[in-house]
């Protein structure tokens, strides 16, 4: 809803800067047009009446004339000189219809600045009043008054009523803008429910009906998806569960029965051996069941963390000594201070099994035998524990599975080291895998 709200204000600044800049520009335009004009005018004498009235003058017989170099038929088409008794002193071009004496109120009635529809112009000079037409039709004058009291409440009532205009434009931007973001808003709440995997129904209708189709659309596609998701972990649980549970009890047969036979038979015969030789696969079989059960409990968060302070230095020597014990194999620990006073918050019993399962896959793969390496040491922050051999090495294919590169990263054969990955993350940790002269494995966690 903060990007709705963002998009709100936008738009809303963004209309009424608009309207604020129209305003400015059409102001702006009037201003410059009457300013051209006016300048224009005045460059071409556009109202020269007042300069034509002073050039006259009266000659030793007693006429009456404009200097004979003023072109001010430019701009009018007659002109007369009226006495103070309404007497014709001067006329050039004068109509015929308009060549006689005026009384008072013809002169008070041209004033107001139309004779016989020519737009006049009147100006008082030393001799009388100078009375100048131009074409018909070719000026507009109105007759304009107000009331002083009117123009004086209009003027104190300006800044108001400016101020009253730009909350009237602001709230018809505001108006428009809330009506234009509620669909958004919908869309929104849509997108919103959509991230949270829950269902999503909007109204398909007005101008985003075909962005809320797609979204319905869209939501109904993940909604049978997750079904299909919902199933398939369904199916691999109970698959999972049935496996474990039905190859539980005949293995278990197996195993007793194997050992048994084991010692009903010398040391180095040949039945003692094979008899061995089944204790041993079937642990394994145990192991893989084992992990197989857990890699999925982790991956859907199936398995609680017990999580409880652990001394990493006497862990180790612990796991380690456990180790050698039953596998009677040698296993080399460096634990570099501070490293082994170092506490972590993690369930022991998962660490235990990562730190086995990468002890038992150097076995596991190197029937030679091989030397194995333990070290631990906090760098960076982290307490990082180390498990080396000098045997054969992961192939690339494994190593390709674990970072995520392969075709199947939950091939079989990597199964226990993608368990020790999915251990590590889930203490907020990670693994690395690779070769160095022989398997390196690398856990690390945040102290």
């Amino acid at each position: 809803m903060k990007t709705v709200g963002r998009m709100v204000r936008r738009y809303i600044l963004a209309a009424f800067a608009v309207v604020v800049l129209v305003m400015a520009v059409n102001s702006g335009l009037f201003i410059g047009i009457v300013v051209y004009f006016g300048s224009k005018n005045q460059q071409e004498g556009y109202f020269p009446v007042g300069r034509f009235a002073k050039s006259f003058t009266k000659t030793a017989q007693g006429e009456y004339a404009p200097p004979t170099d003023m072109d001010w038929q430019k701009h009018f088409v007659w002109a007369m000189l009226l006495s103070d008794d309404g007497q014709i002193l001067w006329e050039e071009n004068l109509p015929s219809e308009l060549n006689h004496p005026y009384t008072v109120p013809e002169v008070a009635a041209f004033s107001r600045w139309y004779l016989k529809d020519y737009p006049v112009m009147v100006y008082r000079n030393d001799y009388g009043l100078l009375v100048a037409g131009k074409p018909i039709g070719s000026l507009e004058r109105f007759d304009f008054y107000m009331d002083h009291d009117v123009l004086s409440t209009l003027l104190s009532a300006f800044v108001p009523l400016l101020l009253l205009d730009f909350g009237l434009v602001l709230a018809i931007c505001l108006g428009l803008g809330w009506r234009g973001a509620k669909p958004l808003r919908e869309l929104a709440e849509g997108i919103g429910l959509l991230a949270e995997g829950k269902e999503v129904r909007l109204k398909e209708s007005g101008a985003t009906a075909e962005l809320a189709e797609k979204i319905n659309q869209t939501s109904r596609h993940l909604q049978r998806q997750s079904e299909l998701i919902a199933r398939r972990d369904m199916t691999r649980a109970n698959w999972i569960a049935g496996v474990s549970h039905d190859i539980r009890t005949p293995l278990a047969l197996i195993m007793g029965y194997a050992e048994q036979l084991a010692q009903q038979f010398p040391l180095q015969s040949e039945p003692r051996k094979k008899a061995d030789a089944i204790c041993t696969q079937s642990q394994k079989i145990k192991a893989l069941i084992e992990d197989l059960n857990l890699t999925f409990k982790l991956q859907y968060n199936a398995q609680p963390l017990r999580r409880a302070p652990i001394q990493m230095g006497a862990w180790l020597r612990r796991c380690v000594a456990d180790f050698c014990d039953s596998q009677n194999h040698s296993v080399e620990l460096l634990i570099r201070e501070p490293a082994g006073q170092a506490l972590l918050e993690a369930d022991g019993e998962l660490l235990t099994r990562a730190l086995d399962n990468l002890l038992n896959n150097s076995v596991r793969h190197n029937p030679s035998g091989c030397r194995i390496w333990v070290s631990a040491e906090i760098a960076d922050g982290q307490f990082v524990l180390e498990v080396r051999d000098n045997g054969a090495g992961y192939p690339e294919a494994v190593l390709r599975n674990l970072s995520g590169t392969g075709s199947d990263s939950n091939a079989p054969h990597i199964l226990g080291l993608h368990l020790v990955g999915q251990i590590a993350a889930a203490h907020g940790g990670q693994a690395e895998f690779r070769n160095d002269g022989g398997a390196v494995a690398l856990l690390c966690f945040q102290i």
